[in-house]
């Protein structure tokens, strides 16, 4: 049960589903996040309500992607910790608070739009969207090996974590802390190991079924009239939120 549950947390997992956002070109979604930091970014902390049109602008995008909001909102925060501390930093050496606060309060909203993105396009759409921007091949390339071997790593990791389970019965009894680095120092090693030979494997079975350097997509790459309306309607919000945000309370 655990596992299924682990599993349909997924930003594929989600990106699978059916909604008004999934049918929308990975391009037009593509374009509609950037436009949306852009807001984002050059919203003025003006009062502590200055992000909430902006705020309310993602929450209908989450509403409207049929996406968990409460899921979205745990992942998002791991970002916090990295633009709290340079908040935190900027907040003792200038007294400033409305702009230590503007700093996380931007970077949560960006992770967030960027986990809405991800979380409404499958990673194939999403990277061939970027290579239809003009994106250059390279780097889409390394982000694909990038993203499958990372995922390659958590596989294994979870399998490894099982099997350690299973050994241990659920009972862990006290240990050193020197045996304790040691176990995990050989856990690591083996994790590395193993996904290193997996992925050789995954890239020849690749190659042996034809595989030229780009992951295909089922879906056809149409840029539709129905794409344009979006697009346009998000950049409208965007704007109206921004001046919204920009307004004194």
């Amino acid at each position: 049960m655990r596992d299924r549950a682990g599993k349909s947390l997924r930003l594929e997992e989600w990106a699978r589903r059916d909604s008004i956002l999934h049918r929308r070109d990975a391009r037009g979604k593509i374009l509609a996040a950037v436009v949306f930091l852009i807001g984002v970014s050059t919203t003025p902390p003006s009062s502590p309500f200055a992000f909430l049109p902006v705020a309310v602008v993602l929450a209908c995008g989450l509403l409207i992607g049929r996406l968990p909001a409460g899921e979205i909102l745990l992942r998002g925060l791991v970002i916090v910790p990295f633009p709290l501390f340079f908040g935190l930093v900027s907040w003792l050496e200038n007294g400033n608070a409305g702009f230590a606060s503007a700093l996380v309060t931007r970077s949560y909203i960006s992770a967030l739009t960027v986990l809405l993105l991800m979380g409404v396009t499958p990673l194939p759409d999403l990277l061939r969207g970027l290579r239809g921007l003009g994106v250059p091949a390279v780097l889409v390339m390394v982000l694909q090996s990038l993203v499958r071997y990372l995922q390659l790593i958590v596989d294994h990791a979870m399998r490894m974590r099982r099997a350690a389970s299973c050994r241990d019965a659920g009972v862990f009894p006290r240990r050193s802390r020197q045996s304790l680095w040691r176990r995990a120092s050989g856990a690591l090693a083996v994790l590395f190991g193993r996904s290193y030979l997996r992925a050789q494997g995954v890239h020849r079975a690749m190659v042996a079924r034809g595989f030229q350097g780009d992951f295909v997509s089922p879906r056809p790459a149409t840029f539709a009239a129905a794409d344009w309306l979006f697009l346009a309607v998000v950049s409208t919000a965007v704007v109206l939120a921004r001046i919204a945000g920009s307004v004194r309370t």
